[in-house]
Parts: C-alpha cells; structure tokens; sequence
C-alpha cells in the first residue's frame, strides 16, 4: 500500500497525485469525521468501499505494531 502526503494550497484546495486521480476518476465521494475522512469514487458499490476500507485497516494495524518497535518510521 502507498501513503500520499496532500497538502492544501494558500487557497484551501487540496491536489491529489496523478496516480490517486487516475485510480479514483474525476467524480468523488467524501465521508468525513473530525479526524479522518474516506474519499473514493461515487460510482463504487458501498460493499467494495468496506472492503477497502478493512484492507486499510489491517495495513494501519500493521504499520502501527511496526512503528510501535521501532522498525517503521510515521
């Protein structure tokens, strides 16, 4: 899995890579909370958005045990 790093522009835009924009297409769908949103194509059945979703978790889960010995860096 690969982590992006998106920043805001001085106007509050964000810019997606060329690659998350070639995989998610030009129409999104957002799914936010306080801390932690859920962006994916507004074509994509919710039951492949949660399966998605559970992959992520499992390879955040993963890299939180890595950083927690010392082996992964953030």
């Amino acid at each position: 899995m690969v982590k992006f790093n998106v920043k805001a522009n001085p106007s509050g835009q964000y810019y997606f890579p060329k690659e998350v924009r070639a995989e998610l297409g030009n129409k999104l769908a957002l799914i936010c909370n306080t801390k932690t949103a859920l962006l994916f194509s507004e074509d994509t059945p919710l039951n492949i958005v949660l399966q998605s979703v559970q992959i992520i978790v499992k390879d955040l889960q993963q890299r939180l045990q890595l950083q927690n010995r010392g082996d992964f860096s953030k």
